[in-house]
């Protein structure tokens, strides 16, 4: 029997859907924000939103914690998201590190191609964690979408 719980002014809620929601919504504001981000050259904001995506993502994700006695040595990630975060991050920033040290106009144009494609990986990479592994959003089941707007 699933939990159901009543706030202050009597409304009743059922935690786990209120969490998917919450997160739905959070990660479709965020996803919202990327594409104009991306269209409009702004890298910057662009990684930063797929750094805050990424972060909701892992919000059931356990962490790694090192301890000896009672003291904490170490947290991070478990192992599998820290090397699909690093991986993709190090892309970015060989990217990003390139761009600042190329003074040559047409260098620059390269190294922001690289820069933008590094990001794109990124982007990509964790709509297909989000879709594939994590199972969150889009079930493809209709294969012809002009019958899937109207709803038959």
């Amino acid at each position: 029997m699933k939990r159901m719980y009543s706030d202050s002014t009597g409304n009743i809620s059922n935690p786990s859907l209120d969490t998917s929601l919450g997160l739905i919504f959070r990660l479709n504001s965020l996803w919202q924000k990327t594409d104009p981000a991306a269209l409009s050259g702004n890298f910057d904001r662009w990684n930063f939103l797929l750094d805050r995506i990424f972060c909701n993502l892992l919000f059931k994700n356990e962490l790694e914690v090192e301890k000896e006695e009672n003291k904490i040595l170490k947290v991070k990630l478990c192992k599998d998201d820290e090397d699909i975060y690093d991986y993709l991050n190090q892309k970015v920033f060989e990217a990003q590190t390139k761009l600042i040290k190329t003074k040559e106009i047409s260098d620059i144009r390269k190294a922001k191609l690289e820069l933008y494609r590094a990001l794109m990986l990124k982007d990509v990479g964790l709509r297909k964690f989000m879709h594939i592994r994590l199972k969150l959003y889009l079930k493809e089941v209709e294969t012809n979408p002009a019958r899937a707007m109207w709803g038959y």
